[in-house]
């Protein structure tokens, strides 16, 4: 059962455990804030701003009739940021920028630099080690990473997540900071129950795209403004995600609309660089739309590192090394892979570091010992 004392105890925990990567991850943010989105404010500025935004999301509560599962909710969501901010000895200012989580950037700062960030992933149901998924981690190379956690949600299923980079986007009516993917883990055993989950709750979650995997092979890809929604079935149980792209028909035609209204309102013209880089994202789901096509004929752990570590001159990239576009501006950098082995529980996975890019540098593979494992 679900208590304000224990959404304190497992979030003080939680950050206990992962301290300096939770200290890293608010200053990252507070410096975006800083140098990209809210320019000419001062530190201590953007950080009234978000204090004052996080007090009003929690304020905000939603109709419990309509979201019955949020009963509580707001004292659960309040605890859990005092554990956190507890467990990993946060300043005001990054306790400010972690309950933040990126909202105010999505909600109102958002202006017209691209986000530095892309990320894939992609699932085989067997192979010659039975399930597999690999994920590339894209961002700036100034992020803060770590080693990969294990991908499933609960014992029923997996979620895996990138962005999807919609400009001008519509403006959610729900503000409040509502936990959807711990809903998911507490109510949802299979792909169906998180589909439909996540359209109830469609106005508190994203703009991004989601890969949702269950026990029996369900595949669900999900791309997502803030306020629309667009889901495919895999008919074989393979399936991927890729950042700053939408495939689903209607998703498709309001990014490209978006897009668009984007470059008229800040005046650019169609071969600028953040042109560039949307064709590229759609090129790269073409791409590996054609890698998973090939990979269904020989479903093995060496084709799948394959096509998410793929780099070819002509044919294109889904792994990144800060390519640069045609205008000079660099690409972001595929900062970490990595491959579930999950019949197995174990991980395989690549890391940047320095200027060594990540697929030239094989970490140690990682067992997950105490989890329920994917046969």
């Amino acid at each position: 059962m679900w208590t304000v004392a224990s959404w304190y105890d497992d979030a003080r925990k939680e950050a206990e455990r992962n301290r300096e990567q939770v200290r890293r991850m608010a200053d990252y943010r507070l410096d975006r804030y800083e140098q990209e989105h809210l320019r000419g404010r001062s530190r201590a500025e953007i950080v009234r701003i978000l204090a004052a935004s996080n007090r009003e999301r929690l304020d905000a509560v939603p109709d419990l009739a309509r979201y019955p599962e949020l009963r509580g909710m707001r004292a659960f969501v309040e605890a859990g940021w005092r554990g956190t901010r507890d467990g990993a000895g946060l300043t005001e200012e990054q306790w400010a920028a972690t309950c933040d989580s990126g909202f105010y950037l999505h909600r109102c700062a958002r202006a017209a630099a691209r986000p530095p960030t892309g990320c894939s992933y992609v699932f085989f149901p067997a192979s010659d080690h039975g399930p597999i998924l690999a994920n590339n981690l894209d961002s700036a190379p100034r992020e803060p990473f770590g080693p990969p956690a294990w991908p499933a949600l609960n014992e029923h299923l997996i979620v895996g997540g990138v962005s999807s980079g919609v400009f001008d986007d519509e403006a959610s009516p729900e503000i409040f900071p509502v936990p959807v993917f711990k809903l998911l883990a507490r109510y949802c055993r299979s792909t169906d129950e998180a589909v439909e989950m996540l359209r109830r709750y469609n106005y508190f979650w994203g703009p991004g795209n989601l890969i949702v995997i269950d026990r029996r092979r369900g595949v669900a890809m999900i791309e997502k403004s803030a306020c629309r929604i667009g889901v495919r079935r895999s008919p074989d149980g393979f399936g991927f995600i890729t950042a700053m792209t939408a495939e689903e028909p209607a998703m498709n035609a309001w990014l490209a609309d978006r897009r668009a209204q984007s470059l008229k309102t800040r005046g650019l013209p169609p071969d600028c660089d953040d042109a560039h880089y949307w064709r590229g994202g759609d090129r790269r789901r073409a791409l590996l739309s054609e890698l998973l096509d090939e990979g269904r004929a020989t479903p093995t752990l060496e084709k799948l590192r394959q096509i998410i570590q793929f780099r070819d001159p002509v044919r294109g990239r889904v792994c990144y090394n800060g390519e640069l576009l045609p205008g000079g501006t660099p690409l972001e950098v595929t900062l970490r892979t990595t491959i579930w082995l999950l019949r197995e529980g174990r991980a395989l996975w690549w890391a940047r570091e320095g200027d060594t890019p990540s697929f030239e540098n094989r970490k140690e593979d990682i067992l997950f010992r105490e989890t329920l494992l994917w046969d």
